[in-house]
């Protein structure tokens, strides 16, 4: 397969993951803040039963960290930080499936250098740095919302007051702070040796 075709498939690819990543987030966009009920993702403390293996081996000890469960009769608060989550978590996406999209057809019209790109790299990673760490946090809130309303008693819950944040776009978002410093780099050589051949 030629690299033309190789980095057309990439860039649609990347628009179909782009279209998926919207439909997905707004479909839980609108049961979480418009529907009666919400399917989340709670911390949790539960311990595995012994019995739980038939088998050969044995449970010695284990715990459950996490659950999906979907509740109803959530406040407006939830809600929010909720969807809110789901908003910038999808934003990220669609800056990565843009950012790859245009980063394949810059390579197959031979400007991969160009002034756009090095704007859009460094736009995507300050998107994902920056949308990393607030969508976690409404995320969080969110989470900690909810878990305050399924048991206010934090000493007797299974669901304590405990999130989780996956760091994943933070160091995306890094690595393509860098990937930016490198197009800025290969652009301003570009400039300089487009007059020497």
């Amino acid at each position: 397969m030629s690299e033309r075709l190789s980095l057309v498939l990439f860039a649609v690819l990347a628009g179909v993951y782009g279209i998926a990543a919207t439909v997905t987030a707004v479909t839980a966009f609108i049961e979480v803040v418009g529907g009666t009920e919400a399917t989340v993702t709670l911390s949790t403390e539960y311990p595995v039963p012994p019995d739980a293996a038939v088998g050969t081996a044995t449970v010695l000890s284990g715990n459950f960290d996490s659950a999906t469960v979907v509740v109803s009769a959530l406040d407006w608060l939830s809600r929010a930080f909720l969807g809110g989550g789901i908003l910038v978590t999808a934003l990220m996406h669609l800056t990565i499936a843009a950012t790859i999209v245009y980063l394949c057809l810059g390579l197959v019209r031979g400007r991969p250098f160009a002034r756009p790109m090095t704007w859009l790299l460094a736009t995507t990673s300050n998107v994902l740095i920056l949308g990393g760490l607030i969508g976690a946090g409404l995320t969080i809130a969110g989470q900690f919302s909810i878990a305050s309303q399924l048991d206010p008693d934090p000493a007797e819950t299974v669901f304590p007051m405990a999130g989780y944040a996956d760091l994943a776009p933070l160091v995306v978002g890094v690595a393509l702070a860098a990937a930016a410093a490198a197009f800025e780099l290969g652009e301003r050589l570009q400039r300089d040796t487009e007059g020497l051949v």
